[in-house]
């Protein structure tokens, strides 16, 4: 029994606005209310699925939060700039904040995807670099583990 896919919807997990498509090439998408979007794609409950990202109006308030916006890099160069840069933009990231979930880490390295971002969190953390703690639900929050002095208490 072959099952249709659902259409992923990005979703902002602060107000909870959709992001749709650029209007034309070379714009920034729209973002608006969930409804609205199901509605311009006739789309139905089941018909669709959400995954979690912050808008950019939420973007620049979790940048006021501590972070820095990264320049942007031209197209031609992510391919290779982002594979030589995962594992010290990832780490980076964390030099500016202690803790975070995975959704805060993709928007704190905007030129690596969500997937360069999740492959190299789960080596990381396989190397002791990282770790997870699961919170419930589905949910884990990451963070840098705290060096141990060797030969303390001994």
């Amino acid at each position: 029994m072959k099952t249709a896919m659902k259409k992923c919807i990005p979703i902002c997990c602060v107000c909870e606005n959709v992001r749709g498509e650029a209007l034309s090439p070379g714009t920034e998408p729209e973002w608006g209310p969930l409804k609205a979007y199901l509605d311009t794609h006739h789309l139905t409950i089941g018909g669709y699925r959400l995954t979690h990202t912050y808008c950019p109006a939420c973007a620049v308030q979790f940048t006021k939060l501590g972070r820095t916006a990264r320049p942007d890099i031209p197209e031609e160069h992510h391919e290779t700039e982002t594979a030589n840069n995962v594992t010290p933009t990832i780490l980076d990231a964390f030099d500016h904040m202690q803790q975070c979930d995975l959704d805060m880490l993709v928007e704190a390295c905007p030129t690596l995807t969500w997937n360069q971002v999740f492959s190299e969190v789960d080596r990381l953390s396989r190397m002791g670099q990282l770790r997870l703690s699961h919170l419930g639900q589905g949910r884990y929050t990451i963070e840098r583990p705290q060096p141990v002095a060797v030969g303390a208490g001994s």
